[in-house]
Formats: structure tokens, sequence, C-alpha cells
């Protein structure tokens, strides 16, 4: 059965207590190493010193002279000794212990802590030895902790309890830290919550700190810009496609009732003729919008390829000469720095430029001279188109980008105001943007195209 996945704020949690608990079992570990060791190793040496003396006397002497013997360390130095000769049913023979109270799974030859109750009525810690003697009796031998010792003893209680008060502490600040990444996310949530409801002009919070509830925030508030722009574009695009279709359709509409009014086939065929063009048109019209949405998406990368830009200005210079050389305009080609090759779309940016090349031919006619022009500036390149028309002005910048954005408010041009809008699409497909700036007189409009987010997209659509 498969388990359910761990909540993240839990996995917070535990892991702050983890870290907690590990970096308090560091320093606790430090400090008993280093005190136990000072403190216990004079005695665990003497202990063990005085339990292989006493063992050696019960094998040379059996047990008559090893009475004898702890009766003899025992009047030299009793402060500190604890010696205790018990028969197998647990009898003291001798020594200074008052009882047997080891269970069979103390005795044991290793140095150890153990409590010990005295004849004199003394209680306390000790370090001992305890050795199995023939015929089912032990020895145990060792001497008292001491106030040093005891004090030590003291302090690894102490350790243990502020252990425990760290896992506590631990605690308190994962519960911490959990309420405060809660908080932060439920603020981002309810932002975007608010935001789906239609308040469009809600972001997330920030606070300036730069962190990565900052980071994610403002890559939120990034998206809901464009979702909100896009949002403006869809209601501008309802609008002025109805507005552009409703004369065409019209149009259509009579010239259809024409053609079933006219009896002489000649000027049947004639009405039948703008009546396709009028279909065409909207057909045009409708495509473009549809293209330009498959772009907004990022869709058609896996069609991306290395490709030479000066090469590409080559041909559109030798495709659109003939063009503008009939309109009276000069075509011009500019180059600055080396080029790079480029990761992306022919077909698409050669659609592209084509398309600032119509633009420029419609509107920068009267300069007399179009330049295509392609410039090196870092990890970008500009390849774009330059006319020496009217141009346009700062502040209807932004307009003319949008779609259906045409700044011929009458529409008694020709246009459906969808050319710097496929342009802006097509960069966007290609990790880049469109930009229009004055040419002092005239328009510069450029694709800028980032070198780097094409090689990346290279070695992501490369991997297998």
């Amino acid at each position: 059965m498969r388990l359910p996945p761990i909540p993240t704020t839990l996995r917070i949690a535990a892991l702050t207590m983890l870290l907690v608990l590990c970096s308090n079992l560091a320093l606790l570990g430090f400090i008993h190493a280093r005190t136990y060791d000072d403190r216990l190793s004079p005695l665990r040496r003497q202990v063990i010193a005085d339990a292989r003396a006493l063992s050696d006397v019960q094998a040379s002497g059996g047990e008559p002279e090893l009475s004898g013997a702890i009766e003899d360390m025992l009047a030299a130095d009793s402060s500190e000794l604890t010696i205790g000769l018990f028969d197998r049913d647990g009898r003291l023979l001798a020594g200074n212990i008052k009882a047997a109270e080891r269970k069979p799974a103390d005795r044991k030859a290793d140095f150890q802590i153990l409590s010990v109750v005295l004849r004199d009525g003394r209680r306390g810690e000790a370090g001992v030895v305890v050795s199995n003697l023939k015929g089912g009796g032990w020895l145990e031998s060792g001497r008292l902790l001491g106030e040093p010792l005891a004090l030590q003893r003291t302090l690894e209680r102490a350790l243990m309890i502020s252990l425990a008060l760290s896992l506590l502490f631990g605690l308190v600040c994962a519960v911490i830290l959990v309420h405060f990444v809660r908080r932060r996310v439920r603020a981002i949530g309810r932002a975007v919550d608010d935001f789906g409801h239609r308040d469009l002009d809600l972001r997330a919070p920030t606070n300036g700190s730069g962190d990565v509830f900052d980071t994610l925030a403002e890559r939120i508030n990034a998206m809901l810009d464009r979702i909100a722009r896009l949002m403006a574009e869809l209601r501008t695009l309802t609008d002025s496609l109805a507005h552009d279709l409703r004369s065409p359709v019209g149009r259509l509409q009579t010239k259809v009732e024409q053609a079933l009014t006219v009896e002489d086939p000649d000027e049947r065929n004639a009405v039948l003729a703008s009546v396709m063009a009028e279909a065409n048109t909207l057909t045009h019209m409708l495509t473009t919008v549809l293209e330009i949405g498959r772009y907004e998406a990022l869709a058609s990368r896996e069609q991306f390829g290395w490709l030479d830009p000066a090469e590409l200005l080559d041909e559109l210079a030798d495709l659109y000469s003939p063009v503008l050389d009939e309109a009276g305009i000069m075509l011009e080609t500019a180059r600055t720095g080396p080029l790079v090759p480029l990761f992306g779309h022919r077909q698409l940016l050669a659609q592209a430029i084509s398309n600032l090349l119509e633009n420029a031919l419609n509107h920068g006619a009267i300069g007399g001279a179009v330049c295509l022009f392609a410039e090196q500036r870092g990890e970008s390149q500009h390849i774009g188109v330059a006319d020496r028309g009217p141009g346009i002005a700062p502040e209807q910048m932004d307009h003319a980008l949008r779609r259906f954005g045409r700044l011929d408010e009458s529409r008694s041009r020709p246009g459906m105001g969808l050319g710097l809008t496929l342009v802006q699409a097509i960069a966007h497909l290609h990790d880049g943007t469109l930009e229009l700036t004055g040419n002092e007189p005239g328009l510069k409009a450029a694709l800028r195209l980032p070198v780097k987010a094409h090689r990346a997209l290279d070695s992501e659509i490369q991997r297998p």
C-alpha cells in the first residue's frame, strides 16, 4: 500500500528539530567526552590495578589470603575503597560493602559506575570491577567517585536535561518556522485567489528582503502582470475584432446580395471576384490572430535550428530589392560587429523581418530609404528595419504593439493592426522582444534576440 505524501510543513518542522538536536548533541557530546575522560581515566586505571592485584592474591593464596589482603587494604585506606568478597549465596565474607545488591547482569569484569552502600552507612557511586570466583562467589573492588567525579555525574545529568530542553526548543523553533512559512505562502496564495476573482490589480506582497519568498512573489507578480496584460489585450481584441469585422462582413453581405441580382455574367463575375477578395481578407485576419496566439504559447520550438543572420539578411534584401526599387525606395543593409549564429525558427524570423519591411514600405516610404540592419550587442543580437518616414510618437509606441492597435484611428488606410503584434509574438517565441525606437527621423524596429538563451534552448531540445 502506497503511503500518502508527507506535508511540506511537517518536513520543515522535522528538519528544524533534527538540526537543533544534532547541533546540541554535537556540543554536549564534546563537553561530555572532554570532561568525562579527563576526570574518569585516572580512577579507571586505579580501580583496574586494584582488581588485578586482588585477583593475583586470590590466585596465589586462595580466599583466606584474599580476605587478609582486603582487610589490609581497608586498614590502609578506607575513605575511598569499596571492596566486598561474597560467596555464591551473596553473603559478605570480607570487605566494607554492606550487602550484595548486584544482579548477575552487573557482575562483569569491565569498569563500570554503580551505586554502593557501605557498612558505615555511606552511600554513593563508585567505579567498580566485578570478578567472578571459583565456587560461584565474586569479588567487587572499586573506589568512590569523590566530589570532582560526583560533579561530573551531576554535569552528565545536566547535559541530559539540556538535551531534553533542546528537543523542546527545537519543537518551538519548528512551530515558529512553519507558522512563518505558512503565513508567507498563504499571503501569496490569497493574492492569487483574489486575482482569480477578477481583482486584476492585486499582487503578491513582498517585504524587500530578497529571500526565496520574495523571489517567488516577484515571479508570481510577473506572471500576474502578463495575465492582466493578456486580459486587457483580449478585451481590446474582441472590441477591435468586432469593429474590424463589421465593415468587411457588411461589404461581403452587400456584394453577395448584389451578385444574386446581377444578370450580366461579366458583371456578376466581377462582383464575385470582389467577394473572394473580401473573404480572403477575413481569412488572412483570422489566420494572423491564430498565429499570434500560437506563437505566444511558445509553440513550434521543435523546428528550431542554427542559422546565419547575415545570410538571412542577404536573402531578404534580394527578395525585397525589386519591390522597393519599384516604389522608389533605396534599400540599404548594415552589419555591426561579427554576427554569431542564432538558434531559432528560420521561416518565422524571415516572416517577422518581412513584416517590418512591409510596414516600412507602407508607412515610411516618404523617407525614400530603408535600412535592413543586424547588430551584435554583447549577449544579444538586434535584427530589424529602420526607415526615414514620419515615425511614431514615443507615447504611441505601446499602442502600436497592441493587437489591432492602429495609429490611423479612422481606419481609412488598409491594414489590420496585427503586423507588429505578430512580430512581437515571434520575438517572444525566441525569448526576445520587439523594440521600437526613433530613428531621427523615422522609426527603428528591431528584434532583440538573446544569444545565450538560444544556446541553452538548443541543449534542452537536443536532450533525449
